[in-house]
């Protein structure tokens, strides 16, 4: 994925994780401002210590500068965790973060600067972590906008102590309705101690600490700072991490998508490799963009705050929004008079959306930036605090056996950075050295039982018992309020499925009744709850797609209508002659036969077109003998094909266009109209969906349930057009073989995994071509005999009033374009002799121009076909189609079988030439000064 970084960053950041990136040794006093601002003046220090870089006296100046003062700013910061020490006790806090991550997960504390503390509570404990704090000294930042909306909507309150601390006291991680599916109770009860100066301080398991900080990086970042995305790695490599625990954290708290995207980002950003369970998480979200900077929130934008939460919850930030209280109002706008104040507060409502964010003012609200404001000239003012001994002004901090560190308030940075301005002659790794000693020794973390308070069950008194035995805690999932705001989790539509089920049941009740005609009511309601029943899964599974299922009900409903006008067009279009009717005809038969009511019609086998009429009076025996409910039944298992195929392309395609691929897919004319009858359409269009992503999970390596799903889709393929099903398997092989299929469990599992991919692909590819070649009738492979079978071909179709001539089937590379214009364009409007000829034609127009307007999306599908391999069975797949069914002479054969394959070519055609980033620059814009150098 695209990270907004400069990747000479990233390579710095980078540094001392496994497969590094060389850095360029040259050229950082251009960069220096912005290994500042990304928080990378450590990892600097450390190249240059090491010899990986080469920096002028003056950049080392600089740099030494920097050290000092975020090690001064950190020994602060620690200093006042370790006064706070018994106050976080009290209140059930944890530590994020910070001080956490420096002393517990980077190997060097000067690695990880930090600003500022960022403290975690839980919300009933919200009220007295405030009091707490404005006892020791600390002010807001702003007054609350409603009672209690600090405690039930915000994300976090910024406290400022008058010596420079700043406190940020979180009450989930991140804003919004996300953060309400977030159990803070889980988080806490699972807290660990990290050892600060031989202080224990809580902070969060490894693995929530990885959910925090992926979702800090992508939500809070955007990405756009390096630091944090070396935080997501630095926890994601932890020894101490479950990586299957944490992926399992993050879909139970419906964050896995950021999640995922963090941890994505980290991956390709850093070049590391992700623990198992993690990569698979994040395999279930492979289209991630990189989230753009979060804009200035107006009152307006917040007004979606409404729709989530529980009543209490809703009723705070309606009352926010509508009669904030007065304090707010003066510090958000200055002093004035109230009338005046909602008059401006109402008018910004709807004007102040479009503000653009200049940036970060000075202790801001985390959730509400719209209403963030500097500290200074607000009212109320910071009030003056006396000093004292419990004072964090003058409090001195022993932070290890053999130093001591001055305390908040002693000296400023600035003042320390004058002072050892004088003396330039320290190298940057004596202070690396000297602040490394003066961090305390890392200790085995003791196993706690620590439960939420004495008011909360953690659940059955046995099983605490038991897990108080091993030092650990069972969340809570009983539902029990526990004062924290949660987010219920998007319905199953459980029940709608159970509806459709009886809508099914209730259609063959009747039947068996005598009434055929139920099926063409209760089988589109049916489909209806089947549809909103898959939406509402597809939003549990893929929240980041929480539109498809809308689309798929829309789908669904196209279909049915087409459906209904095929059957009209056979009707009364061509009078009831059509394939669809000899099927109806036989599938009566059939169910009449099943039901005792006649004579069985003989099937010698249940190949081809003995398996339609077969699988047709199966239909007719369930759900009534009647030809409009099976035109619907037969439309919508070629719907489900169409989804499968959006399925595999996003699994498979992170650079792909989602809502213009299943645009195309689900409403383009020549996919919802011709696979929509009865007859061998609807049950290829199923089995090559379902071939489709099988292929996409064996692309990926996962070789078990690729065959499982592409074996049902195979069958189908191979009981009535076994040279389709050569085709998309002589596709996915070549795609396998070629293509850079990856897999997703590094290490000894992928050594195995493709070799035995490669020989079962190799047996399956023999069997299908052989049975392809059977069914067209070649005994031996060899060109002549092939183009042999496509000129007959073209014989038994160049009848009826659409035939034309092919001008001949030559296999060979030059022929190809004129069998792509064939298959895919054909027929042009001078060609056309009916209104159904026309319609095609107008369809072939527009698709020709979509293909003019997509080049890009085609240059880019083409680059990238060997990176991406289901992009180039995709390819392939069009190639051999084009050229094999460029044989047939007859426009309305043609344009029925065309709908088969423009699942493959959309693919090609809604590619994101954006977001290929296979060509992106180098690590430096002066590769020259790119050499080699070994890891630290």
């Amino acid at each position: 994925m695209v990270i907004p970084i400069d990747p000479v960053l990233l390579a710095l950041a980078a540094t001392g994780l496994p497969r590094a990136r060389p850095l360029i040794r040259d050229g950082w006093e251009r960069r220096l401002d912005a290994v500042f601002a990304h928080g990378l003046a450590g990892f600097l220090a450390r190249a240059n210590a090491s010899g990986l870089v080469d920096l002028d006296r003056e950049d080392i100046v600089r740099l030494e500068l920097r050290l000092e003062s975020e090690a001064i700013h950190a020994v602060r910061l620690e200093g006042e965790l370790i006064r706070l020490e018994q106050t976080l006790a009290i209140l059930r806090a944890v530590v994020l973060k910070g001080a956490i991550l420096a002393h517990g997960a980077y190997p060097d504390v000067a690695l990880r600067p930090f600003t500022d503390l960022d403290l975690l509570v839980p919300s009933r404990h919200h009220a007295a972590a405030i009091t707490a704090f404005e006892r020791l000294g600390y002010v807001r930042s702003r007054p609350e906008p409603a009672p209690g909306f600090d405690a039930r909507v915000a994300k976090a309150l910024t406290l400022v102590h008058p010596g420079g601390v700043v406190i940020d006291l979180h009450r989930t991680l991140v804003a919004g309705i996300l953060g309400e599916s977030i159990s803070v109770d889980e988080l806490l009860a699972t807290s660990r101690p990290i050892l600060l100066g031989g202080v224990p301080i809580e902070g969060p398991s490894w693995e929530a600490h990885l959910v925090e900080s992926t979702l800090h990086a992508v939500v809070g970042d955007g990405l756009a700072r390096a630091l944090s995305i070396r935080d997501i790695a630095q926890v994601a490599l932890h020894p101490d991490l479950n990586a299957e625990r944490a992926a399992d954290l993050s879909r139970r708290w419906s964050v896995n998508a950021p999640v995922a995207d963090g941890l994505r980002a980290a991956a390709d950003g850093l070049g590391f490799e992700l623990p198992d369970a993690l990569s698979d998480l994040v395999d279930e979200h492979p289209n991630a963009e990189s989230p753009a900077p979060a804009p200035v929130r107006s009152a307006r934008s917040r007004l979606g705050d409404l729709g989530g939460g529980g009543l209490r919850r809703r009723i705070t930030t309606a009352r926010a929004l509508l009669i904030p209280s007065r304090d707010f109002l003066r510090w958000n706008y200055g002093r004035d008079s109230s009338p005046r104040l909602h008059r401006r507060r109402w008018r910004d409502l709807y004007h102040r959306a479009g503000e653009a964010r200049t940036g970060p003012p000075p202790f801001t609200q985390g959730v509400d930036a719209g209403d963030s404001k500097p500290l200074v000239a607000r009212d109320p003012p910071v009030r003056p605090l006396p000093l004292g001994p419990s004072s964090p002004l003058t409090t001195d901090v022993k932070l290890g056996p053999q130093t001591a560190a001055p305390g908040i308030g002693t000296f400023s940075p600035r003042e320390n950075a004058e002072r050892d301005a004088s003396d330039v002659s320290r190298s940057v790794i004596s202070r690396q050295q000297r602040w490394t000693a003066d961090r305390p020794q890392k200790a085995a973390e003791p196993d706690m039982h620590i439960e939420v308070d004495s008011g909360t069950d953690t659940g059955p008194a046995e099983d605490r018992e038991a897990q108080s035995a091993e030092g650990k805690v069972q969340p809570d999932r009983s539902g029990a309020d526990h004062g924290v705001a949660t987010e219920p989790a998007p319905p199953r539509g459980v029940g709608l499925f159970v509806g459709g089920l009886a809508s099914l049941a209730i259609t063959a009740v009747v039947t068996r009744l005598g009434f055929n005609g139920a099926g063409v009511v209760l089988v589109p309601v049916a489909a209806v709850l089947f549809a909103v029943a898959a939406s509402r899964r597809i939003s549990r599974r893929h929240p980041d797609e929480q539109w498809v299922g809308r689309w798929l009900v829309f789908g669904v409903l196209a279909k049915l209508t087409a459906s209904y006008l095929r059957y009209l067009t056979l009707v009364l279009g061509y009078e009831s002659v059509g394939d669809a009717t000899g099927y109806d005809r036989v599938g009566r038969n059939l169910a009449r036969a099943w039901l005792g009511n006649g004579v069985n019609p003989d099937l010698p086998d249940l190949r081809r077109t003995n398996f339609i009429r077969w699988f047709t009076g199966v239909v007719y025996y369930v759900f009534g003998s009647n030809m409009v409910a099976g035109f619907f039944i037969f439309g919508l298992l070629a719907l489900v094909g169409s989804y499968l195929w959006y399925r595999a392309t996003v699994e498979s395609v992170p650079m792909i266009d989602k809502r213009l691929y299943l645009a195309l897919v689900l409403f383009v004319p020549s996919i919802v109209f011709w696979p929509s009858s009865i007859g061998k359409e609807s049950l290829m269009q199923l089995g090559i969906g379902a071939i489709a992503l099988g292929t996409a999970f064996l692309l990926r390596q996962r070789l078990l349930t690729g065959l499982a799903i592409g074996a049902a889709g195979g069958w189908l393929l191979w009981v009535v057009r076994p040279h389709l099903l050569a085709l998309v398997t002589v596709s996915a092989g070549f795609a396998y073989i070629v293509g850079r299929a990856r897999s997703r469990e590094p290490g000894s599992g992928s050594l195995l995994g493709r070799p035995i991919g490669l020989i079962v692909i190799a047996l399956i590819m023999a069997f299908t071509i052989t049975q392809g070649a059977e069914f067209l009738g070649i005994e031996e492979f060899s060109l002549s005999s092939v183009e042999t079978a496509l000129d007959e071909q073209t014989e038994r179709t160049s009848q009826g009033g659409s035939e034309f001539d092919t001008g001949g089937n030559r296999l060979n590379p030059l022929s190809l374009p004129t069998g792509v214009v064939t298959v895919l364009l054909r027929p042009f409007p001078w060609e056309t002799d009916s209104p159904f000829q026309l319609l095609s034609s107008l369809e072939s127009a527009l698709l020709a121009g979509l293909i003019v307007i997509r080049l890009p999306s085609l240059r880019t599908a083409l680059r990238r076909a060997r990176s991406t391999p289901f992009l180039l069975y995709c390819w392939i797949l069009t190639a051999l189609y084009t050229a094999t069914f460029a044989s047939f002479a007859n426009f309305g054969l043609l344009v029925r079988q065309r709908s088969l394959v423009l699942p493959a070519l959309f693919v090609l055609l809604a590619i994101k030439p954006a977001l290929d980033h296979s060509h992106d620059r180098d690590l430096s814009d002066e590769p020259k000064q790119l050499e080699p150098s070994t890891p630290p």
